[in-house]
């Protein structure tokens, strides 16, 4: 089974695993000060994944002067595990954590995490990533980057394509076609569209695929980095258009909200329903478990307006961040170098890596079918998940508005508003 990219374990576990908590510092204010150079022993933590054992080995293999240990502890920004561990003191030299904004952003503004500026210079780590990436991740902190994105997810529409030909149902061009489509996936003895939204996260997916479909990118971003409005009309028809698939027979409302994502993913892909919004992971997880992916495919939400291009929507995934009071400089700036290689993706490549590449991919790199698609979807410059983007606060909200959305215990009009109203505050207390 794969590792949740949300990742659930509590401070305490966190503190257990990497060393005895000492007292926790004030907010923003971490023990030691700042990077320090005095250690040759690098601690890793969060890194839990198909790939992890492979890219440390060749790293121990290059770097014998530096002694590395990996606990595979995991902390999560919604219950505020990542930020205690890191104010205690106590914090792994590098962590993988959550992308974003709304994530790491928190972490840059509370002074918890280093400016990695240094060594963007020093290693050209500028020249290897992607703009839009480097972009994103240096509109907070003062447009300092204050980590290295290991990967990030595409969030498409994917299908079966036996139970489309099956339906007499082709890959719709528009909105009104995907919802045409149900009654026929329906009437052949399939569940159009299966969602998993107990532990909000595809449920996000699904709704934020919805919202760009209806508003467009240019709106969103708008929205994430500027002063654009959360509840104008174009996003508040995003949540229409859930109810309308809902109404439509296209999703079970019940079930969506019984089922959480893995769940799902796993009723798509044993042939439980012909659709589902998902990154491209779980396809690639399949293939590299020798199942049979060939009748799969995928598209983005078509848009809304016919004459509008459907692109996908996509969010930095996982990130390294680096601790203020770390004194493994030298050691973590190396990992950091090599997370950033070339090398370094062909290795996690062929070990199992199923997110889609930040850094610029090079010519002739040998990714499975499924990265490669999002790799070519990146290149119709994608929109966003506000599940990554929006900040802490309003993107609870986005998640109660959409199991008030699946529920139909909320219009949608109150659902959006809610997000709005706390994406004000963050922006009035100077975190939006």
């Amino acid at each position: 089974m794969r590792p949740r990219y949300v990742q659930t374990v509590v401070a305490g576990a966190a503190c257990a695993l990497l060393a005895a908590c000492g007292s926790v510092a004030a907010p923003g204010a971490p023990a030691g000060g700042g990077p320090q150079d005095s250690s040759s022993t690098l601690q890793i933590a969060g890194f839990d994944h198909p790939y992890s054992a492979a890219v440390v080995e060749e790293f121990r293999r290059a770097h014998p002067d530096i002694t590395v240990e990996v606990s595979a502890v995991e902390v999560t920004f919604e219950e505020g595990s990542v930020q205690t561990l890191l104010r205690s003191g106590q914090a792994p030299d590098v962590l993988l954590v959550n992308s974003g904004p709304g994530r790491v952003g928190l972490l840059a503004d509370g002074g918890l995490v280093a400016d990695l500026s240094e060594l963007y210079a020093e290693r050209g780590l500028s020249q290897r990533y992607r703009p839009a990436v480097l972009d994103q991740i240096t509109r907070q902190g003062g447009g300092a980057p204050f980590e290295v994105v290991e990967g990030l997810d595409v969030f498409q529409v994917h299908f079966n394509k036996e139970y489309f030909t099956r339906a007499g149902v082709a890959v719709p061009a528009t909105f009104d076609e995907l919802r045409s489509a149900c009654g026929p996936l329906a009437d052949s003895g399939t569940l159009p569209m299966v969602v998993g939204a107990r532990d909000n996260f595809a449920g996000g997916w699904l709704l934020g695929a919805l919202v760009q479909s209806s508003a467009g990118a240019e709106a969103m971003s708008e929205v994430i980095y500027g002063d654009g409005a959360f509840d104008q009309p174009a996003i508040v028809r995003g949540g229409e258009m859930l109810r309308e698939l809902i109404d439509a027979g296209c999703i079970n409302a019940g079930e969506a909200a019984a089922l959480d994502q893995e769940q799902a993913e796993a009723a798509f892909l044993a042939g439980e329903a012909a659709m589902t919004v998902m990154p491209q992971g779980p396809m690639a997880e399949l293939r590299a478990e020798g199942g049979d992916a060939s009748r799969f495919d995928s598209f983005p939400m078509p848009a809304l307006d016919p004459a509008a291009a459907a692109v996908p929507t996509a969010g930095l995934a996982l990130s390294w961040v680096v601790p203020v009071d770390t004194d493994a400089k030298s050691a973590v700036y190396e990992w950091l170098d090599w997370v950033s290689s070339e090398e370094y993706l062909q290795l996690a490549a062929d070990s199992g890596m199923t997110l889609a590449p930040s850094r610029v991919v090079p010519d002739g790199a040998n990714l499975d079918p499924a990265i490669q698609a999002a790799v070519d979807a990146l290149a119709t410059a994608p929109g966003y998940n506000p599940s990554v983007y929006l900040p802490a606060s309003a993107k609870d909200a986005w998640y109660q508005a959409v199991q008030g959305l699946l529920t139909g215990s909320t219009s949608p009009e109150t659902a959006i508003a809610g997000v709005q109203a706390e994406l004000e505050k963050s922006r009035a207390e100077g975190g939006g």
